[in-house]
């Protein structure tokens, strides 16, 4: 059984760890996507000092004259912070990497950017670091690499745990004087188990973002789900403005904040507030969802993050947990160390791998002499 595991952590590890590599190390930049965006493209963040702030129409029809072409908006992603922007989505233009996104000035609904997702910097890195710039394929290759990581963490812990009285102390020390074998070899061990808890949520998390309808299948022999609402509006001639839809939604949850409206699209689409209640651990998201006819405004559906099933709570916790949002700025420096741990585990493990096989080849060819 031993002897199984070390050849599968070796080989599983040789095999996945360049493309693990590069998906920890964009993953830990991608903990800090907005701030770094925003250092990146100055010209998104305003500068205005206002106590007051345009509305959300205005928004979106500063956003629409700005867009090229006719294509509707399809939601809105209100701004984070002081300083930072609206950004209005539209379809993604023909043969573009993603949606067109309009950044526009909270206070006075003035356009600062008109950008592609998937082409600026950081949206980029997130195409490289969830699809290896692969699309569907690269997604799904993505998400073995997560499975491949939990077989790594977990045969390594097996591998690493000491089985000798005493053991203890020299499986958690690195001695830098016994070569570079040993030193790899300890330095390996000890990143591995110290960030092995973080590892392993990253990784599964991972997996769950990628197939999600696999795990939910799997699980729901030993949780229930949800099923999540799809509304839609009666009929009607003359809709709602988003800021009426908007204040419809938070009578229900006035202390919520708002991260997100989703646009109706057609006739039978409805408003979708993407809601934040308060004592929610994570900042930038939200999992309570509002959704309200666009020509009534009568609530159709609610979907509370405090009465949902447990398993329909577990697949919400995922993204916040896998970027660290859930655990406040100490769990997002948590999540970014973690994500240059796969690059360091595979260096040493190649290193080790390495004089390994070169310590074979010399025995063999001293034997054949």
């Amino acid at each position: 059984m031993r002897r199984f595991l070390i050849q599968l952590h070796r080989y599983v590890g040789l095999v996945l760890g360049l493309p693990l590599a590069l998906i920890g190390l964009t993953g830990s930049l991608l903990v800090f996507d907005h701030a770094l965006d925003e250092f990146l493209t100055p010209e998104t963040v305003t500068r205005i000092e206002s106590r007051s702030s345009a509305s959300l129409a205005a928004v979106l029809a500063s956003a629409s004259a700005a867009a090229p072409g006719e294509e509707t908006p399809v939601r809105l992603h209100l701004s984070r912070q002081p300083g930072s922007s609206h950004v209005v989505r539209f379809p993604a233009p023909e043969g573009a990497s993603g949606p067109l996104e309009v950044s526009v000035a909270p206070e006075d609904a003035k356009v600062l950017a008109v950008r592609t997702w998937g082409e600026y910097p950081m949206s980029w890195l997130y195409r490289l670091h969830y699809t290896l710039l692969a699309g569907t394929t690269g997604k799904y290759l993505v998400g073995v690499c997560g499975i491949g990581l939990l077989v790594i963490c977990l045969s390594g812990i097996y591998l690493w745990w000491p089985r000798r009285r005493g053991g203890w102390v020299r499986a958690l020390s690195v001695k830098r004087d016994r070569g570079t074998f040993r030193f790899a070899g300890d330095l390996h061990n000890l990143v591995g188990v110290l960030l092995l808890p973080v590892l392993l949520l990253v990784a599964f998390s991972g997996v769950n973002l990628v197939f999600p309808h696999v795990t939910k299948t799997l699980a729901g022999s030993v949780t229930t789900f949800d099923q999540r609402p799809k509304p839609q509006s009666g009929s009607g001639k003359i809709p709602l403005s988003i800021d009426e839809a908007v204040d419809i939604g938070r009578q229900l949850y006035p202390a919520a904040v708002l991260k997100r409206v989703f646009l109706p699209q057609g006739e039978a689409g409805a408003f979708e507030l993407a809601l934040k209640k308060p004592g929610e651990p994570w900042s930038s998201h939200a999992v309570t969802t509002v959704w309200v006819d666009q020509y009534s405004g009568k609530i159709l559906a609610i979907w509370d993050a405090d009465h949902i099933a447990f398993g329909s709570k577990l697949l919400a916790w995922q993204f916040p947990l896998h970027n660290g949002d859930a655990l406040g700025l100490a769990g997002r420096w948590l999540i970014l160390l973690t994500g240059t741990a796969p690059a360091l585990l595979f260096g040493t493990g190649l290193l080790m791998w390495r004089q390994k096989y070169r310590k074979c080849a010399t025995t063999q060819t001293i034997i054949k002499r």
